[in-house]
């Protein structure tokens, strides 16, 4: 198990090398830069030449790519291009927070309401309620985040005069309360496409467990229908659905970069939108890279978690 864990951890460097590098070349390939930004709020006789070799945007991308890598190695992905220059991790230090919030709400939302839903499915298969909760989970996979994100903005404001859209917003650690009467709309929208994914792969692993031999023997004791469900066919049918929240992480976080920006929420992902918009480089590469570590050491933890469900697992 450690020289499992010891092995996964080296290559996480080279992983996030590797993506850096492809990112950056998409970034330097896409037209203009981030001194066109800057000098729109300058004259129009801005030497664009001199600006650029300021903000060392004229030396060749390997240059550029390597001295950023050298920073980032030692925990520092530098200053942001756009003004007001800061520090690009002051800057994500100050919205990982919300971030995380956002990504924490959003999987126990999915997992509360995903995994009793295919639960119910898979018991009551081919009833009333199965093609009712099937259907559900179908427009939940269908229907894209940011358009119910939309909806919930503007039908609410239209009938009832409310919208959960809000600038006074305040950390969770300056007001709890108001705090999550803000993150949960995102964390919502978020789950309800997360919890459908999850429901339809419960159903089918519980449907695929209920014709086992066991589930068999456990009804042919005399055992209650709750505790064949719960404690033999739903806990064998776990590990897929653990790898399913696990790899729903990433959709969750990039998800989060429309969500807080039609949400308004300062997170992570209203920074990359922003820097995206502004070519702000550097700040692209250090908010994305965060995402990825997050990723990765999360389904680290669901590896790990496999050998809790199913002691057979051995790495």
């Amino acid at each position: 198990m450690r020289n499992y864990i010891l092995r996964r951890l080296v290559s996480v460097p080279l992983m996030l090398i590797g993506l850096s590098l492809l990112l950056f070349l998409l970034l330097w390939v896409r037209p203009g830069s981030a001194a066109f930004g800057v000098a729109g709020g300058l004259s129009l006789d801005t030497d664009y030449e001199k600006l650029e070799a300021r903000m060392g945007l004229d030396k060749p991308w390997y240059e550029q790519y390597g001295r950023w890598l050298g920073k980032a190695v030692q925990g520092d992905f530098g200053d942001s291009l756009v003004p007001p220059q800061s520090s690009v991790m002051g800057q994500i230090k100050g919205r990982l927070a919300n971030t995380i919030e956002i990504g924490i709400l959003t999987i126990l939302i999915s997992a509360v309401l995903g995994i009793p839903i295919g639960i119910i499915s898979a018991v009551k298969r081919n009833s009333f309620l199965d093609v009712s909760l099937r259907t559900l989970t179908i427009l939940g996979i269908s229907i894209p985040n940011f358009w119910t994100a939309t909806l919930l903005l503007v039908l609410p404001a239209k009938f009832f005069g409310w919208t959960p859209l809000t600038t006074d917003f305040a950390s969770f650690t300056e007001d709890p309360l108001k705090n999550l009467s803000i993150v949960i709309w995102p964390a919502v929208i978020l789950a309800y496409s997360s919890a459908a994914y999850t429901a339809r792969l419960v159903r089918s692993s519980m449907l695929e467990v209920f014709y086992s031999d066991y589930v068999r023997t456990a009804r042919a004791k005399g055992l209650q229908e709750r505790i064949v469900v719960l404690r033999h066919a739903f806990r064998n049918s776990l590990i897929p659905v653990l790898t399913v929240i696990g790899l729903q992480l990433g959709v969750i976080l990039g998800g989060a970069v429309i969500a807080e920006q039609i949400f308004a929420i300062p997170g992570l992902g209203l920074l990359t939108y922003k820097a995206y918009l502004g070519q702000d480089f550097t700040v692209v590469l250090g908010t994305v890279m965060m995402f990825a570590l997050m990723f990765v050491l999360v389904n680290l933890i669901v590896d790990l978690l496999y050998t809790v469900l199913d002691p057979r697992i051995r790495y």
